[in-house]
């Protein structure tokens, strides 16, 4: 009986954190109702404060156990992978499938970041660390194996996360007509992974970084012919 009751309070926890996300991505956390919330989630109002202590933990929760149930599924790619660069691909594709198919809960960390909720972007990148750290210790892996460059981790870490979660945001709006998910992920990894270049002996630089042209070169008018 006791099993039963701890289902039934577990379905009902999660289908608030649903419910809120949707909520808090709609109309954003400072409008959002958690009145509203506990009536969309099938509950009583006084009800929803026995999960939650009040609206701004049932957002720290939501970010949190989303968090949770991803970063499962993601020590599960990385303890039975034994290539670096296949962990990598599977745990970046993971991200995307994930987001695609949970859109309430990934749009809830998007804007968490840059949208109308981004004043908890801090609490959001301190709940991503375990999974951004999994992200980074398999870089360095690439690294030392010789299959990447030497590259900045951090730098290359980040930069595989957004390409991720730019994926989960446009996938609807502009990807969704190249194909399902998986093969826009496949689509997209290749170009992170094998780069732009047609030439591999070719190294490309910044045009920061060209030094050929002097300032007062820059500077100087076309000669009157």
């Amino acid at each position: 009986m006791a099993g039963i009751k701890s289902d039934s309070r577990d379905k009902k926890r999660k289908k608030i954190i649903e419910t809120a996300a949707k909520e808090f991505v709609k109309k954003g956390y400072q409008r959002a109702n958690i009145n509203h919330i506990a009536e969309m989630s099938g509950i009583g109002k006084g009800t929803i404060y026995l999960y939650f202590k009040n609206k701004e933990d049932l957002y720290i929760q939501a970010l949190r156990e989303s968090n949770d149930a991803w970063m499962e599924k993601a020590k599960a790619i990385v303890e039975s992978e034994g290539d670096s660069l296949e962990a990598l691909v599977e745990l970046l594709k993971l991200d995307v499938l994930l987001g695609v198919r949970h859109k309430e809960l990934a749009q809830l960390w998007i804007t968490s970041f840059f949208g109308d909720n981004r004043h908890f972007a801090g609490t959001a990148a301190s709940v991503l660390q375990e999974y951004y750290q999994l992200v980074e210790d398999l870089v360095k892996k690439c690294i030392e194996e010789g299959v990447f460059r030497d590259v900045d981790p951090v730098v290359t870490s980040y930069m595989l996360l957004g390409f991720s979660e730019l994926t989960i945001a446009f996938y609807d709006t502009l990807f969704r007509q190249l194909g399902d998910v998986e093969l826009v992920f496949a689509k997209i990894a290749d170009v992170m992974l094998n780069g732009l270049k047609a030439r591999q002996d070719r190294e490309v630089k910044p045009a920061s970084s060209k030094k050929n042209v002097s300032k007062k070169a820059r500077g100087k008018p076309p000669a009157n012919t």
